[in-house]
């Protein structure tokens, strides 16, 4: 009889900002009463990203699509009841993530990690003896448009991704991603799962 060593996985985008530059306003001084009045107008100066994502390789994002994913993260659906996907040994997620740059007119500097958001580590069920996490054993992969960004990376030496070049207003990064459950991964992980996070940081320059 064949055991049946699965794990559920879900997943989650978020996003997270920082405006690095700020506006620096002085007072000068004046020797006579008149009065001085200054108006300053900062509605085009927000910044804002905004996250989306789909487990299809062939999906582009729509207007529909884009959400702040901040502060709770965007899940992205895998199966028809928004429950875990199942993934066994050897099996394989395909899917693109993205990230927008939807301020007004400041440009962006974009980041992305993947996380686990509920680390469990060498946790078992109490029942079982089998391990609670599956996370560290997956493996990933992402690429930015044909180029490989990271390469068949296990989750234990996964680094955050930079890109050099800021993102303008309006312009966004599509991601394809694939999470692998190695086939070596055996029953210990039976019945195991896990959350991923695609955490976005931007910055403006």
């Amino acid at each position: 009889m064949r055991t049946q060593r699965r794990g559920r996985v879900r997943l989650l985008l978020a996003t997270g900002s920082l405006v690095a530059a700020g506006t620096l306003i002085t007072a000068a001084s004046f020797t006579d009463s008149a009065d001085v009045d200054v108006a300053l107008d900062g509605s085009r100066n927000t910044f804002d990203i905004v996250a989306a994502g789909k487990a299809d390789p062939s999906w582009l994002p729509t207007p529909a699509d884009w959400d702040q994913a901040n502060p709770r993260g965007l899940r992205i659906i895998l199966t028809g009841d928004n429950s875990g996907y199942t993934m066994a040994p050897g099996s394989v997620l395909d899917l693109r993530i993205a990230a927008k740059n939807n301020s007004p007119r400041l440009s962006s500097l974009i980041g992305l990690r993947i996380l686990d958001p509920l680390p469990r580590g060498a946790e078992k069920n109490p029942q079982t003896g089998t391990y609670l996490e599956l996370f560290d054993q997956l493996v990933f992969t992402v690429s930015d448009g044909g180029k490989v960004l990271l390469d068949h990376v296990p989750a234990g030496q996964l680094t955050a991704i930079t890109w050099p070049d800021p993102l303008r207003a309006g312009e966004y990064k599509l991601l394809d991603v694939r999470v692998e459950l190695p086939d070596t991964v055996d029953n210990r992980w039976q019945m195991a799962a896990t959350d991923i996070q695609f955490n976005f940081e931007a910055v403006n320059p």
